[in-house]
């Protein structure tokens, strides 16, 4: 049984996608979820589980490159280790600084640049 309040993140393909900012995690390239595909770190044919921590966001090209390998094996450096997330995706929003009423501003993270 879950201590009350504590909320796991489904692991599904949208949320590895927003967990990983829509970009390719061996390129850096920023794309849509139509672009973005999920690569096995691990590959599956090696046993790679399906999870958090061996799933990333990638896009197609990257993955057809990487096939059937780890990333060290191709030659291909992931930009981040994959974690299971600890925020509920459903409220993270990216919004620009501009967008925000000035007298919400104090009660939000806004990032600059």
């Amino acid at each position: 049984m879950k201590p009350r309040g504590s909320h796991a993140v489904r692991f599904c393909r949208e949320n590895v996608y927003i967990r990983d900012n829509y970009t390719c995690q061996y390129c850096g390239e920023k794309l849509n979820a139509k672009q973005l595909t999920l690569d096995h770190v691990v590959p599956a044919s090696h046993n790679g589980p399906k999870n958090w921590t061996n799933v990333v966001s990638a896009c197609r090209d990257c993955n057809q490159r990487k096939a059937n390998r780890t990333p060290r094996t191709a030659n291909m450096p992931l930009l981040t280790e994959p974690r299971a997330p600890n925020w509920l995706p459903t409220l993270q929003l990216e919004i620009s600084a501009e967008q925000v009423p000035p007298d919400w501003q104090p009660y939000l993270i806004l990032k600059t640049g």
